[in-house]
């Protein structure tokens, strides 16, 4: 059952979590500029945001790096 919501969801465009994508945000320091990494562990969180572990849209922030620097990918919701 759960499966075919899956599939059906897949097909009009939205994953399963009821998400179409997100947008990156840079995480500043507070004298404005970019937190630099190596990886997305080096990227400073929360304990309710989690490291990126693939480029496909979560249902929840991440922080990963990027180029360089970190930044925060927040999901959004499909319309």
């Amino acid at each position: 059952m759960a499966t075919m919501a899956v599939v059906a969801a897949g097909l009009l465009g939205c994953n399963d979590l009821e998400n179409c994508g997100s947008t990156a945000v840079d995480i500043t320091r507070t004298d404005g500029g970019l937190y630099r990494c190596v990886t997305s562990e080096d990227c400073p969180r929360t304990s309710r945001v989690s490291v990126c572990v693939t480029d496909v849209s979560s249902e929840r922030e991440c922080v990963r790096c990027e180029e360089t620097h970190c930044v925060r990918l927040i999901p959004e919701a499909c319309q």
